[in-house]
């Protein structure tokens, strides 16, 4: 394994421990289908909206299967996004938990082509344990690691046999990205997944804002 420290600042663009053993792992989750609409009328897509959760409630929130479609160049519309609403895992800190799973057209069985986990923690201290814990374990499978900064997010990107996974926290909010060998050429997988989790962070949680003080009288 060779381990490479690189400090990589990416320009602006328009986002009991439960371990995962296969990329993200899987929780019990609420499948939702999620329609996708042009990315032109998403007016302010790297603001995040007002909404009552946490994190963003369905994928077109977070990066449509056009966008997609786009980002990876491929026909538009042959891409389709797929929502699933994981569980909070108080255990771990964990308050909810958001996938995006995206398929192209021509790829009918096996893995998703992208597989996008959003988490929102208790705080920064929640998140940076439990992401961790979750790439050491993903260490022992990789045959190249890579630890980078986007911005003020700390990554590490892991090569593994089939797939790059590719983890982000800032805060109290990660981001696990996986894509299979195949969707895009090679040396353009790395700069295409770290472009898609610059993108997808503006939408991640918002740090808890700071209690008002009280002047004394």
């Amino acid at each position: 394994m060779r381990t490479r420290v690189i400090s990589l600042l990416l320009p602006a663009v328009v986002g009991g421990s439960v371990l995962f053993t296969a990329g993200c792992a899987s929780d019990p989750e609420v499948v939702r289908a999620v329609p996708t609409f042009p990315s032109s009328e998403r007016a302010g897509a790297s603001a995040p909206k007002p909404r009552d959760t946490l994190l963003p409630a369905d994928c077109d929130t977070v990066f449509s299967g056009v966008d997609m479609s786009a980002l990876l160049g491929q026909p538009i519309d042959s891409i389709k996004a797929k929502a699933v609403v994981g569980v909070s895992a108080p255990a771990v800190g964990r308050l909810e938990k958001v996938t995006c799973l995206y398929r192209r057209s021509a790829t009918k069985t096996g893995p998703t082509d992208v597989d996008l986990n959003l988490y929102a923690y208790t705080d920064a201290q929640a998140a940076d344990h439990h992401i961790d814990t979750n790439i050491a374990v993903e260490r022992a499978s990789s045959h190249a690691v890579e630890q980078l900064s986007i911005g003020t997010a700390r990554a590490v990107l892991l090569a593994q046999d089939g797939q790059s996974i590719l983890f982000v926290v800032n805060g109290r909010s990660a981001v696990c990205l996986t894509m299979r060998n195949g969707v895009v050429p090679d040396d353009q997988m790395r700069p295409i997944m770290l472009d898609l989790a610059q993108r997808v962070l503006p939408n991640l949680a918002p740090e808890p804002a700071p209690a008002p003080t009280v002047e004394p009288r």
